[in-house]
């Protein structure tokens, strides 16, 4: 097995408040790995140390076997580390084409602010766009208004927003929040084809894209891991039962 993303005794305090306690985590490459518990279990806190969003207490994350804990968060999509956000933060006014081409521009420090410049003009930026409007069948949208896009083709433009930087590991924060049980399986079909080419870190609370997506999943609760393993091995852990006071698992 080879290790893409690694904690090493990842602890962040806040005052008095210890949101997670020496998480040590192994992320295998080319594969999807969920991070699941109950409320309040520490896993954005986690999801943000990873991503550089907050600095960590003590500890380390390791890319490729590289040390990134103190790396600023703009600077790790660069490094190979992307992620998209539990809350939609995209352009409503632009269209869905606008939005990757500013991703992908973002890439490339005092490249996205030059206004004079037309969007068709840089070809390489168009290519790139299109080949993630095709990725994730967001095509035939290409110039409609994000505040136009159903609330699943936003979810869905969000993960296509974090593929612009061509991930080697891609975190994602609720794929599929506010989803229509119509949309799910579209997500579900993303993830599974996306694993061919990056690795995935997810937190999610649908259980069932979970089990059918995942090949590995850390369970948190109060801030630390509880459980490890397949979805199997994981739904089966007593501990893990207990944890969600009979949640459906």
């Amino acid at each position: 097995m080879t290790v893409i993303l690694e904690t090493r005794s990842l602890t962040k305090r806040y005052g008095d408040f210890v949101a997670n306690t020496d998480i040590n985590l192994s992320v295998a490459k080319g594969t999807v790995h969920g991070v699941i518990g109950p409320n309040g279990a520490g896993k954005t806190t986690f999801f943000n140390c990873l991503a550089g969003t907050v600095q960590t207490t003590s500890g380390q994350v390791l890319l490729e076997g590289n040390d990134i804990t103190k790396l600023a968060q703009h600077k790790r999509p660069l490094a190979g580390l992307s992620r998209s956000f539990q809350v939609t933060s995209l352009f409503g006014d632009l269209s869905v084409f606008e939005n990757l081409r500013l991703a992908h521009q973002a890439l490339t420090p005092g490249n996205g602010f030059i206004f004079w410049r037309s969007a068709q003009e840089t070809g390489s930026t168009a290519e790139a766009v299109d080949k993630v409007l095709a990725r994730t069948s967001l095509s035939a949208e290409r110039d409609t208004p994000v505040s136009a896009l159903s609330h699943g083709q936003q979810r869905v433009l969000e993960v296509g927003v974090a593929l612009m930087s061509k991930p080697r590991v891609l975190l994602l924060d609720e794929p599929t929040s506010g989803m229509g049980i119509d949309d799910i399986p579209q997500m579900i079909a993303l993830l599974n084809d996306l694993k061919k080419e990056c690795t995935i870190v997810l937190i999610e609370h649908n259980v069932g894209l979970v089990t059918e997506v995942c090949d590995a999943v850390t369970v948190l609760q109060g801030g630390k891991v509880i459980s490890e393993g397949t979805p199997y091995e994981v739904s089966n852990d007593e501990k893990v039962k207990t944890a969600y006071l009979g949640e459906d698992l």
